[in-house]
């Protein structure tokens, strides 16, 4: 089977996890996986024994001038450049070749990579420079829709993937769709069997995360209802947000919680009643970068309380808690309140069906069996 390379330049740990979740379930088909990134990842445990991470030295002068003389046609450089209108021709060029060096050196016949402007465009040159084929997925939390626009830099890619269907365009029969999956073995569903509501919301604090729509409604729910909503995340509506909680006197009920670990996160996220995310439209959702802990959220077994819009139609279904429309402070007090009239059976249940939904869409196994077939096609 294809020695398969990801490369990335992510920090973020939520993205690294899903890196390597993949890795690792590639490897499990048959794949040799190498991750390829400049980035030096600490505490990296539990990978498979054909998955190893490659650090990609940062371009220099020194370092890169053995690869122009060996590359046959900067031509094809320079008109690569010059189409993508990316970043200087020097760093494009030479991140590009260093990437492909390696490529030559592993042995890699296919290269993936998480779609960011700067990692497709490195990816595509060095695949391009090293004879390797190329898949790009498009995380819906880290980009959104592909446009008009970003077309041509799909067509450019041997296997262009997007998370949901609502991401392509209408005419586009090249971009398959592939969920990103989770390894369910590392969550586990707890019994709640309190009567209290205790939600969580977990993003960025942004505009188009809802949470101005969720403070309003919660301000509206009646004083002797036992509902609390832990915030975590940071963003720049946060202070603005905090003096509105005061205002409306929710300091009681509502909690910032600030930037937590994911460690933090997944110890505690099973003992919260349901995930709370109202989404003001399909392209909040890269605004707010929390797709990954909704998915974490269905698989530890708690129902998602959210926006009714295209997106979330994909992620969830009807049976996996509850939906509004975006923007309405009604709709969004009206979903609570039911929510909350609902007995802790019944809470339980929509717990299990998101659970099960998660199992059924969002499993790395599955993802990584079609990733393979796929790749191995080209």
């Amino acid at each position: 089977m294809k020695h398969i390379g990801i490369y990335t330049t992510s920090k973020q740990p939520n993205a690294v996890a899903m890196i390597l979740n993949e890795a690792n379930a590639l490897a499990e088909i048959g794949h040799r996986v190498t991750v390829l990134t400049p980035v030096r990842y600490k505490n990296i445990r539990n990978l498979h024994k054909s998955v190893s991470i490659t650090y990609v030295a940062k371009a220099s002068l020194l370092s890169t001038t053995p690869f122009f003389a060996s590359f046959s046609d900067l031509g094809t450089c320079y008109s690569m450049w010059k189409q993508l209108k990316c970043q200087n021709f020097y760093s494009f060029v030479s991140k590009g070749l260093m990437l492909a060096e390696k490529l030559k050196q592993l042995d890699i016949q296919h290269l993936h990579c998480i779609f960011n402007q700067h990692d497709y465009y490195v990816s595509l040159l060095g695949s391009k420079c090293a004879d390797a084929s190329l898949s790009s997925f498009w995380d819906v939390s880290s980009y959104g829709r592909i446009e008009k626009h970003t077309q041509k830099l799909v067509e450019q890619c041997d296997l262009p993937l997007v998370e949901l269907e609502c991401q392509r365009l209408a005419a586009d029969e090249q971009t398959l769709v592939l969920n990103r999956g989770l390894d369910l073995s590392k969550y586990k569903p707890y019994e709640r069997n309190k009567t209290a509501l205790h939600l969580v919301f977990i993003g960025n604090i942004v505009d188009e995360s809802g949470l101005k729509v969720i403070l309003s409604a919660f301000a509206d729910l009646p004083s002797r209802l036992d509902v609390k909503l832990d915030i975590i995340g940071e963003g720049p509506i946060k202070k603005a947000l905090v003096s509105d909680l005061i205002r409306k006197r929710l300091n009681r009920k509502v909690h910032f919680l600030g930037n937590k670990s994911r460690k933090w996160i997944l110890k505690k996220l099973p003992q919260y009643s349901a995930i709370v995310s109202p989404y003001c439209s399909n392209g909040s959702i890269a605004q707010v970068d929390n797709i990954t802990y909704i998915k974490e959220a269905m698989a530890s077994g708690l129902p998602v309380l959210t926006s009714n819009i295209a997106a979330c139609k994909e992620i969830t279904s009807s049976n996996t808690g509850m939906k509004c429309p975006p923007n309405s402070i009604t709709a969004m007090s009206n979903m609570l309140t039911a929510f909350m009239q609902l007995s802790t059976y019944h809470r339980h249940l929509l717990g299990q069906n998101a659970r099960k939904y998660a199992e059924e869409n969002f499993n790395v196994k599955h993802q990584s069996r079609a990733l393979s077939r796929w790749i191995q096609a080209l």
